[in-house]
């Protein structure tokens, strides 16, 4: 007897590189994208791989999948420091692999349409795990040039929250990014 097991391809944000800018959250249209104190998490009951979150990310944390025999729960997401590793779940699916291979492939062609225009997978910054401070100054100061301003709120919203992506350069900026 031949027992399949469905597999689930589910969207993940990594905890060590997000900065917790709530522009996931924000950019999601079906609210899939949920916080607490801890992380952002994606609920794999309601997101629909639309890929709407993944490019106005600044981190590419949000880029990240597995392919699962049973969903993470919000609640083990929440405790999450790292993610988890890709289980091994080829042999339990279906003895041939050819199910996870399918299903790799289905989410490589939604990461490969998500990332057009990005020049390829976002790359955590430097700065995401080594944050410096007083490194500029008014007397040294940065310079940047703005390279994305979208607006989080919507256009009825009494207040204006922007995520603004500023490029600069050769010129080191070895700061944690984040609101401000």
């Amino acid at each position: 007897m031949t027992m399949h097991t469905d597999l689930i391809k589910q969207h993940l944000i990594d905890p060590e590189i997000c900065i917790r800018c709530n522009t996931c959250e924000e950019t999601c249209p079906v609210d899939a994208v949920t916080h607490d104190g801890n992380n952002y998490v994606v609920d794999a009951s309601i997101c629909n791989h639309c890929m709407d979150c993944i490019s106005p990310c600044p981190t590419g944390s949000i880029d990240n999948w597995r392919v699962v025999m049973k969903a993470y729960s919000l609640e083990e997401q929440f405790s999450w420091e790292e993610l988890p590793k890709q289980e091994e779940v080829a042999a339990a699916a279906s003895g041939d692999g050819g199910a996870v291979e399918a299903l790799e492939d289905e989410v490589s062609k939604l990461l490969e349409e998500a990332r057009k225009g990005l020049g390829g997978k976002p790359v955590a910054p430097h700065s995401a795990s080594k944050p410096t401070v007083n490194l500029y100054n008014r007397g040294k100061p940065a310079t940047a040039t703005v390279t994305g301003n979208f607006r989080l709120t919507d256009a009825n919203a009494d207040s204006d929250v922007r995520h603004i992506i500023l490029d600069f350069g050769d010129q080191p900026f070895p700061v944690l990014e984040g609101q401000s």
